[in-house]
């Protein structure tokens, strides 16, 4: 596991799931040898060869089966049971007459041992196999123990580079990753500001008729909203939920929120049962109606608004309308409300967002989010 660098920067966890897999590379480059060894002898080969070529194909599928079936603890027994494999090879090959096709799986099958054991044990271990692996063949056959100790270290160079690309890209894509979190995490800091601290700042500033009639009662609901949303800050800063809200009660609680605010928004819910929804779907169409909303306070000149949920096939639509002022949806270019807060927000979790309005017609903000979760692509 330090060959991938568990200790620098690559979490523990993801090396052990990561280093079993990669045992397989050494079982298809002896699968794919042993089938160019056949190739080459042709269906002319002797007994002992099918015999050999049988007896290699065997442990190496029940070691693909194995770590495919069984947890990636379980790779422990592998490089042992597949260095006894390799002995048994050894010492049958000497057993029968010299075959160049029998040497080459035989070899082959050596090849893979130095790499599952430099894999899964480290560049010592593949070193102490292909000491072992020399020796042993030097006593059995002298001749060819400098082309066998050649062939192995090449086999362990391979599995040491075959270890540095596969760590180098774990890195580079946990890299990537931290890089992408943190660009979305800013991004979702920078709504979250505009949504609430900047939104209610902003509608401190909206003048109202209360103003003159009863600046003190203006006075006192002012001061009120920013005690409201002072509490909510602190308790989303002090606590963690306790528990998932549903999309019913966080509507009902939102145009509590803005009727404080000067707004009366009118639920209306044509099923009472609760939807099926994930918190995220949830929380993205509650924050995008309350975007919705807010601007309605703003921009349309009406205090009223109606917020209807209804279940549709396959997910929850949710549609803020309201009879003000409304604007040419072709010629207003969209703000960060619009294309963050609401159209952003909504695609996160693989739904839409639809802005329809007129001048003097009002505005319609139709969502939607399905029941499952979608990550988007691209």
């Amino acid at each position: 596991m330090l060959m991938l660098g568990g200790g620098r920067g690559i979490p523990a966890r993801l090396v052990r799931t990561t280093l079993p897999r990669l045992v397989l590379v050494p079982v298809v480059f002896r699968l794919v040898m042993l089938a160019q060894a056949l190739w080459m002898a042709g269906l002319t080969g002797s007994s002992v060869l099918w015999t050999f070529a049988v007896l290699h194909l065997v442990p190496n599928v029940a070691e693909a089966v194995w770590i495919f079936r069984w947890s990636p603890a379980g790779t422990r027994l592998v490089p042992a049971a597949d260095a006894a494999v390799a002995v048994l090879f050894v010492l049958g090959t000497t057993l029968v007459e010299q075959d160049a096709v029998i040497t080459s799986i035989t070899w082959t099958h050596l090849m893979g041992t130095v790499m599952i054991w430099t894999l899964l044990r480290g560049a010592p271990a593949g070193a102490v196999v292909i000491g072992v692996a020399v020796a042993l063949h030097t006593a059995l056959d002298p001749a060819a123990t400098l082309g066998l100790f050649l062939t192995l270290t090449t086999a362990l160079v391979a599995s040491l580079a075959l270890v540095g690309l596969v760590g180098a890209s774990m890195r580079f894509a946990l890299g990537f990753g931290e890089q992408q979190g943190r660009a979305a995490e800013r991004e979702r800091h920078r709504r979250d500001v505009h949504d609430t601290v900047l939104q209610v700042m902003e509608s401190f500033a909206i003048p109202a008729p209360a103003d003159e009639l009863d600046p003190a009662a203006s006075l006192d609901r002012l001061r009120r909203t920013a005690r409201a949303q002072a509490m909510r800050i602190r308790i989303s800063l002090e606590h963690e939920p306790t528990g998932p809200v549903g999309l019913h009660q966080r509507l009902r609680l939102l145009a509590a929120e803005m009727a404080a605010e000067g707004l009366r928004a009118e639920v209306v819910i044509q099923d009472e049962g609760a939807p099926e929804l994930s918190e995220e779907a949830a929380m993205a169409l509650h924050d995008s109606a309350r975007e919705a909303l807010r601007n309605t306070l703003k921009h349309s000149g009406t205090r009223r608004a109606v917020v209807s949920v209804e279940e549709i096939g396959g997910g929850v639509s949710l549609t803020v309308r309201d009879h003000g002022a409304g604007f040419d949806v072709g010629d207003r270019r969209r703000g960060f409300g619009l294309e963050n807060s609401i159209i952003a927000r909504m695609a996160e979790v693989g739904g839409f967002a639809r802005i329809e309005s007129s001048p003097g017609l009002g505005t319609r903000v139709v969502l939607l989010a399905p029941s499952v979760l979608r990550v988007p692509v691209g």
